[in-house]
């Protein structure tokens, strides 16, 4: 399904920002002749309607919710309301709170026209550009660690040889079906789920190979990210990592042969309010130490303590299904089979258990103990 945003074709920049909507996101996309759209919103306290008045936007072509939480559509209702748009486009899965229905709402009662974002869909902006819908696939995840996560839209942005992907809160799950699809290099990565455990597989960025990344979260968050273990991943490859948390606002220009970046303020190590995340039923390694802010990764790769595992002796139901990939049933699995077989003796026995194959095996290797030396 193609849909044209603009019929002409006009030479010049594209402008992709990600707004400091403290622990949510909001992207707003500017095409050479003006042509604007908004993925996401932020909380209802993020200011996105404003930050749009400051950015000069008048009007929004194109809106995409990647899926109903607060911290991705709290504002949207009152964007909604504030500028006029063309289309709304969702994952199409409801969400059962007042925000959620007070965003479909206002489109209702502003005869704003809905889609609802599937594979296939392309808008062709100007200047060659143009924005493909990746996921969802037309069939919906279901039994995920949490399925709206997971069904985020994910969406790519080319213009001339640049890339950019814009990821939602998609999770491990989501990463496997992109990677099933035949996804290739991107060079602009918006690190999903604010840099969280629950995403940026090994087996993901290998095949993205971001040259940069873009992380949306709040100095400080409760929920600590982004998680250690995603930063050092992308560290590794040699990504260049810019945080709304440390730089505010992250500005990027496409001229279609590269992609320059600035930020509303060079980088500020910002202590986090509370001490590392470990998953439920775990304990820090005994040597542990504080955890440093990450700082942008434009020169060798810096090493960084990561969590604690999850000991496969010991983790009750909650801390199994922290891992990514492993939801309630795999989690129950695991603990069944502890039970009929006694202690796990190495990690790969993981593979006898009902459920668990190579991809998950993939994405939970490192994170994941036995207790032995």
């Amino acid at each position: 399904m193609i849909f044209a945003l603009i019929g002409a074709a006009l030479a010049g920049d594209l402008r992709v920002d990600v707004l400091d909507v403290g622990q949510g996101d909001s992207i707003l996309i500017r095409t050479p002749a003006n042509k604007v759209i908004l993925i996401d919103a932020g909380e209802s306290g993020g200011h996105v309607s404003e930050q749009l008045k400051r950015e000069g936007v008048d009007h929004i072509d194109l809106v995409i919710a990647t899926h109903p939480h607060a911290d991705h559509i709290g504002g949207m209702q009152k964007v909604l309301h504030d500028y006029p748009v063309k289309l709304f486009v969702d994952n199409s899965l409801p969400h059962t709170t007042q925000t959620y229905e007070g965003v479909m709402a206002e489109i209702e009662a502003r005869k704003i026209p809905y889609r609802a974002g599937v594979n296939g869909s392309v808008f062709n902006l100007d200047d060659g550009a143009k924005l493909e819908i990746l996921f969802p696939n037309g069939a919906a995840l279901t039994g995920t660690r949490s399925d709206l996560n997971a069904n985020s839209v994910v969406t790519r942005l080319t213009h001339g040889s640049d890339c950019f992907l814009f990821t939602g809160d998609s999770e491990e799950p989501t990463e496997r079906a992109l990677l099933a699809q035949g996804l290739t290099q991107c060079n602009v990565l918006k690190v999903a789920h604010h840099g969280s455990l629950y995403s940026s597989t090994g087996a993901f960025l290998a095949v993205v190979k971001p040259t940069i990344a873009l992380i949306s979260a709040a100095a400080g968050n409760r929920y600590h990210h982004p998680d250690p273990a995603t930063i050092e991943r992308l560290r590794a490859l040699g990504t260049a990592i810019y945080r709304t948390d440390e730089s505010g606002q992250i500005s990027l220009t496409s001229t279609g042969h590269g992609v320059t970046v600035r930020t509303a303020h060079p980088p500020v190590a910002v202590p986090s309010t509370a001490p590392p995340w470990y998953p439920p039923g775990t304990a820090p390694p005994a040597n542990a130490q504080p955890l440093a802010p990450a700082a942008v990764a434009t020169g060798p790769t810096v090493p960084i303590q990561t969590a604690g595992r999850v000991d496969l002796n010991s983790a009750d139901q909650a801390a199994l299904e922290s891992l990514p990939g492993i939801g309630p049933s795999k989690a129950s699995a695991i603990l069944q089979y502890r039970t009929d077989h006694g202690r796990f003796k190495s990690v790969e026995e993981l593979d006898n258990v009902s459920g668990i194959g190579p991809s998950t095996m993939s994405g939970i290797r490192d994170l994941v103990t036995t207790g032995q030396p």
